[in-house]
């Protein structure tokens, strides 16, 4: 997914930031005028419901929503697709059901203004154009869903993402997929093909987060990747490995490098591949299985592109006592010769002799009560250790001076309190120990430094699809020198001090 924004406008003045800042109430006032017109997301109009029927603190789900999801967008226990809220038309070869477009059709859209604070403006920053000071992204991002059932358990989902910002601006399906459901009986299986997020049924999904991710400002055309900015997400979910490439046949495009901060594998923002889903012991069962596999290309250096088959497992067990619902599960996932060990040799590109696998291995929880929604997730990935007798010569001497740790961890955890009926305060910890790339030959400073934020955010929805907020993100750690470039830069995973973005998000 990307998440550039479509429009960025700087501030160098204290006027214009102020102008900025007129800006983001006229968005604010332009949402609430949607709220007064009784805009809701298409499911809500097809079925005459209120939001919070299936969201908790939008966009967050519910039990029932979960429910409403895992049976592909219908009722629990039930396959009212192929008739809710349809138009029938009746004809020589049986009746045709069309649901009305308001159904069917929903966007949403989000803006804000940031303010960034970093430790250091290095010579790529400015070439860059990041830097302390205000940016308005007016909006960052416009969605564009297209969602519904087709017939009684057979159902689509269609996400399209407009960005002014591409070299030739255009509305790009980032998710599609369609969903077959309740083969065999009710809730027993559910077959998602196409495009998806694949965490989508897990406790702590990468979609749905309360703080909407910011992204990374790097280039990963080249390598080592130059980054300027990291992204602000869950950094359970990232790749969590310095020093990996897709391999020489990717030189030159954009993920040739693999940003150690990116969402990778089951906690991609969408991955192509098919899913089955369901309860074996029918809806009200607390247990859920998922079984998939995703296409992805396989790491190579001998020139020739080539898809790999991931495979994944997810398991998750829904419990209730008194007024609490909770959930806890776990995954597995495989990605065979995903990636590249690769060493930057005053200026030679060098690679292992052998692409590596990446397991990927997770465990998360959720707990609701009363005003209180509470979940986190522990993720580990492992890599094999490169070896360099292929390169030959000295290089190959100096490249197994390189150190190399095969593990990376990351942990995220959030809690939300809807303190009124308009109002939800919450806050989200984040912390990785990265693995890969540990110090470069002959080195001594560590190049896969910890990195961990503290996210507080406070939310105001005047209407249930529509929020306003203003959150932070703060750095904990300590200041980091990067030994790239001789060590006189701040680490990546450091120079970001603290960012501070007020905007909208809103849904019709």
């Amino acid at each position: 997914m990307k998440l550039q924004p479509i429009f960025l406008l700087n501030f160098e003045k204290r006027r214009s930031a102020a102008m900025g800042l007129l800006g983001i109430v006229a968005i604010s006032m332009f949402a609430l005028h949607i709220g007064d017109a009784k805009a809701v997301p298409a499911f809500a109009r097809k079925y005459q419901a209120n939001c919070a029927l299936c969201h908790s603190n939008v966009p967050r789900l519910a039990p029932f929503g979960q429910q409403f999801k895992e049976n592909g967008y219908q009722m629990p226990g039930s396959a009212d697709g192929g008739t809710q809220a349809k138009q029938v038309l009746d004809g020589e070869q049986g009746p045709v059901t069309l649901d009305s477009i308001s159904s069917i059709l929903a966007v949403r859209i989000r803006g804000d203004i940031q303010r960034p604070s970093f430790k250091q403006e290095n010579t790529a920053m400015k070439t860059d154009g990041v830097r302390n000071q205000v940016s308005v992204d007016v909006p960052k991002i416009v969605n564009l869903f297209v969602a519904g059932t087709a017939r009684e358990n057979l159902s689509y989902f269609f996400e399209g993402e407009y960005n002014a910002q591409d070299d030739i601006p255009a509305l790009k399906f980032e998710r599609a997929f369609l969903i077959f459901d309740n083969l065999g009986k009710q809730s027993m299986a559910n077959i998602q093909v196409g495009k998806f997020d694949p965490s989508g049924l897990y406790a702590f999904p990468t979609h749905r987060q309360q703080l909407n991710p910011i992204g990374p400002k790097a280039n990963t055309a080249a390598f080592p990747p130059t980054i300027n900015s990291i992204p602000l997400l869950p950094l359970a979910f990232s790749s969590k490995m310095f020093g990996l490439t897709k391999g020489s046949s990717y030189v030159g495009t954009n993920g040739f490098a693999i940003l150690p901060f990116e969402p990778y594998l089951y906690n991609a923002p969408a991955q192509t591949g098919i899913s089955i889903h369901g309860r074996p012991g029918g809806g009200d069962s607390g247990f859920l299985y998922q079984v998939g596999m995703a296409v992805n290309d396989k790491a190579t250096t001998d020139g020739f592109k080539e898809n790999r088959y991931d495979g994944y497992v997810m398991a998750r067990y829904d419990f209730s006592a008194g007024d609490v619902t909770s959930q806890i599960s776990a995954f597995y996932y495989k990605a065979p010769k995903a990636a590249i060990s690769t060493l930057n040799m005053a200026g030679t590109v060098i690679y292992a002799d052998q692409a590596t696998d990446i397991d990927r291995r997770g465990i998360g929880a959720r707990a609701q009560w009363g005003a209180w929604d509470v979940y986190g997730t522990y993720i580990t990935d492992s890599i094999s250790a490169p070896t360099w007798v292929n390169v030959g010569g000295m290089m190959a001497t100096n490249a197994a001076k390189s150190a190399w740790e095969t593990n990376g961890a990351g942990f995220s955890t959030e809690a939300d309190w809807r303190m009124a009926a308009k109002w939800m305060l919450g806050l989200r910890y984040d912390w990785m120990t990265p693995g890969g790339l540990k110090t470069l030959p002959g080195g001594s400073l560590p190049l896969n430094v910890k990195a961990s934020f503290l996210s507080p955010i406070m939310k105001y929805y005047p209407n249930p699809n529509i929020g306003l907020y203003v959150r932070a993100h703060y750095n904990l750690e300590s200041s980091k020198k990067n030994p790239i470039g001789g060590g006189v830069d701040e680490h990546p995973a450091t120079n970001l001090q603290n960012t501070l973005t007020t905007g909208v998000d809103m849904a019709f």
